[in-house]
């Protein structure tokens, strides 16, 4: 009898509005052991946290429409209860789009850490199991 990888007790939210990049991202996360759900939008993981569920830290994905979508993690919080860890992921042709949306939020108190994509199973592994990350 076989069984399931058990997977680690942190539970990530995935928010990338590009659906192959979800798919490709959470088979990462499941690889490297990490529990997760996916949304399309913040406005679904605010829902989500506004029922009840709970998560450990957020990888959102960013593109070039990075500001208004940055705008909303004070929201995400909020519903929440409170401030998890955000990473940051961003294709490389879009990184300057993520980066200014990045310095101009007037989100304060956090630290960003930024995740060139696509990410590899490796790059995974160092943000979410390195000292970077505790939930």
């Amino acid at each position: 009898m076989t069984s399931a990888p058990t997977l680690r007790q942190h539970r990530i939210a995935l928010v990338d509005s590009d659906a192959l990049q979800r798919l490709c991202t959470g088979s990462s996360l499941k690889a490297i052991g990490l529990d997760h759900a996916s949304f399309a939008h913040l406005h679904g993981l605010i829902d989500a946290a506004r029922e009840g569920r709970r998560f450990d830290a957020i990888l959102l994905g960013l593109h070039a429409d990075a500001a208004p979508v940055v705008a909303l993690i004070a929201d995400v919080w909020s519903a929440l209860g409170q401030r998890v860890h955000v990473f940051f992921m961003a294709h490389p042709t879009e990184l300057p789009h993520a980066r200014e949306a990045l310095s101009r939020s007037a989100v304060s108190g956090w630290r960003s850490q930024m995740i060139l994509s696509p990410a590899s199973d490796a790059d995974l592994r160092a943000a979410f199991h390195g000292k970077g990350f505790h939930a």
